[in-house]
């Protein structure tokens, strides 16, 4: 505890040294805990020092909204390792929106339509002293310039994409400019039109924080790692003979092997009697070791780590095998199962398949490498990467990996994550373009698969490894 409080000081006098104009720096103290807000005008960072038993910092930082965009927590045991993630912290806070403007995004077929109107937009919003900025975009780039926008703006030649980019941009307010502001270039009936739809769909919006807090009281302890669009999501839940009794979620935007420990660390030191370590991730497992190359995680040996620090074996399963078998678990009474996980953004994804209750092959847990190996002997319209960018590419990746899935195991239920893919009846049709459509299988969309990964582990640790 003593140690702790030392190491405690010195980050906290190294912290407040770190000056920057770029944010405000203010502290407060409660019992037992001491707390550095960083403020910029776009968000908050709250450190908060926690004087237990042992020493924790908790990083959190929250968007204008109230929505968490970084949270993670860990026992203070290096103070070079907490520089490390407060640097990754700070990077983070300032990298949310510079100003308050309200930025749009105009799309269309070729963007060079909305170019001209976009220079229009934007000198009648300077001439009314609006915060408002305006960009067009060609359609091809609409998914992958949209994380930097406040709204989405199509054009009426693509209205007929107004309903796949609702359903994949869901947390974007998405809108069909009215053909007769566009054909007019009417920029205050647009720019009007844009600032009532924004205001009212944020008025309407309920925000879900998804971050709990650190508990006592558990035996068995599942930290689980998922890539979901751009952003790592690291997440655990504590099970006390079958009840849970604490989770909680770690938001980042980087993936280290270090993260593991940074997450197992406190929770264990609070949970004396955890028995059980699982550790579900991308990438695959050999021998006791993690190899995930996309973050750059090769040989971690996450079996000798964890023993050798809480003295536990641990049981380490991939993200996808996991939620495969949570999935046939679930919804199919333990029946043969594919499963096909494509992260945005991705040109492959992972597939797992799953029989009598076990992970068939190796499939998932070589992390979605031996998908790579197929498609460099694969056949696409275009760049695999290119197609990784819009709905339609999206459907055109996943219906090749999946047809060779039909054809070489003749499953009868696949499911799949895909968040770029709006809905199955447009994969189901592309796949017909490879097999007649009386052999394609039952075929469904999953909108969320932590539960399924959850309960996919839970079955793994009760009926013994494949």
């Amino acid at each position: 505890m003593e140690d702790g409080r030392k190491k405690a000081e010195i980050m906290t006098d190294w912290i407040r040294s770190q000056k920057d104009d770029r944010y405000t720096l203010e502290e407060s103290d409660v019992e037992k805990m001491h707390t550095i807000t960083l403020k910029t005008e776009n968000a908050q960072a709250d450190i908060n020092i926690y004087y237990l038993e042992f020493t924790i910092m908790e990083f959190r930082i929250t968007d204008r909204a109230g929505e968490n965009v970084f949270y993670l927590h860990f026992e203070l045991t290096d103070t070079e390792r907490a520089k490390e993630l407060f640097a990754e912290m700070k990077d983070c806070l300032l990298k949310q929106k510079a100003d308050s403007t309200l930025h749009v995004m105009l799309c269309c077929t070729a963007g060079l339509t909305t170019s001209f109107f976009t220079m229009k937009l934007n000198d009648s919003a300077r001439a009314m002293d609006l915060k408002m900025d305006f960009e067009a975009v060609p359609y091809e780039r609409l998914y992958e310039k949209s994380s930097e926008k406040d709204v989405v703006l199509l054009a009426p030649q693509i209205g007929y994409r107004l309903k796949d980019a609702q359903a994949v941009l869901s947390d974007k307010t998405v809108l069909l400019i009215p053909a007769s502001l566009f054909a007019t270039y009417d920029t205050l009936g647009v720019i009007n039109f844009v600032r009532g739809n924004y205001e009212k769909a944020e008025d309407e919006k309920i925000r879900h924080s998804g971050v709990g807090a650190l508990s006592a009281g558990g035996t068995l302890l599942l930290v689980s790692v998922i890539d979901m669009e751009g952003r790592t999501q690291l997440a655990y839940r504590i099970y006390d003979h079958g009840k849970v009794t604490a989770e909680n979620q770690i938001v980042k935007e980087t993936y280290r092997s270090q993260d593991l420990i940074d997450v197992i660390d406190p929770v264990v030191r609070l949970n004396g009697n955890i028995e059980t370590i699982c550790i579900i991730s991308p990438g695959s497992f050999k021998d006791g070791k993690l190899t995930y190359e996309e973050e750059n995680i090769i040989d971690f040996d996450v079996h000798a780590n964890i023993e050798e620090r809480y003295h536990i074996t641990p049981v380490m399963l991939n993200s996808t095998d996991a939620i495969a078998l949570g999935y046939s678990q679930k919804e199919l009474d333990g029946a043969a199962a594919g499963f096909y996980f494509l992260p945005s953004g991705s040109a492959q994804g992972s597939i797992s398949i799953t029989h009598d209750g076990k992970v068939y092959g190796a499939a998932g847990r070589m992390g979605g490498s031996h998908l790579k190996a197929v498609g460099d002997i694969m056949t696409f319209p275009k760049n695999p990467y290119a197609l990784a960018r819009t709905p339609e590419g999206n459907v055109q990746l996943a219906a090749r990996y999946l047809t060779g899935l039909i054809t070489y195991t003749g499953l009868d239920h696949i499911a799949y994550y895909a968040k770029m893919i709006p809905d199955t009846e447009a994969l189901v049709a592309e796949i017909s373009n490879f097999i007649k459509p009386e052999y394609i299988p039952e075929i469904k969309k999953v909108t969320s698969v932590r539960d399924y990964l959850y309960e996919g582990a839970l079955y793994y640790i009760d009926h013994g490894k494949d």
